[in-house]
């Protein structure tokens, strides 16, 4: 595991980022905390294109282009 300050890692970005992205484990460690840099792999593409969708769902309704069930219809039984 490579572990790189914050400092470190604004002088040197692009060598860091490549050793991310070539499979080394990178920690960035700062005042504010400490940070696993990890590329994005395509589920996490899947998981955002899947949030937009439904943000823009959520905002079709509220702007009454769209009806939704309530909760109480997702869960009912059929009683």
């Amino acid at each position: 595991m490579q572990i790189v300050t914050a400092r470190e890692f604004r002088a040197n970005q692009t060598k860091i980022l490549s050793a991310a992205r070539s499979g080394q484990s990178v920690m960035l460690t700062s005042r504010v905390g400490n940070f696993k840099i990890v590329p994005i792999t395509s589920d996490d593409e899947i998981v955002r294109r899947d949030i937009k969708i439904s943000l823009n769902e959520v905002r079709d309704h509220m702007e009454g282009r769209v009806e939704l069930p309530n909760a109480r219809d997702l869960f009912s039984d059929g009683d």
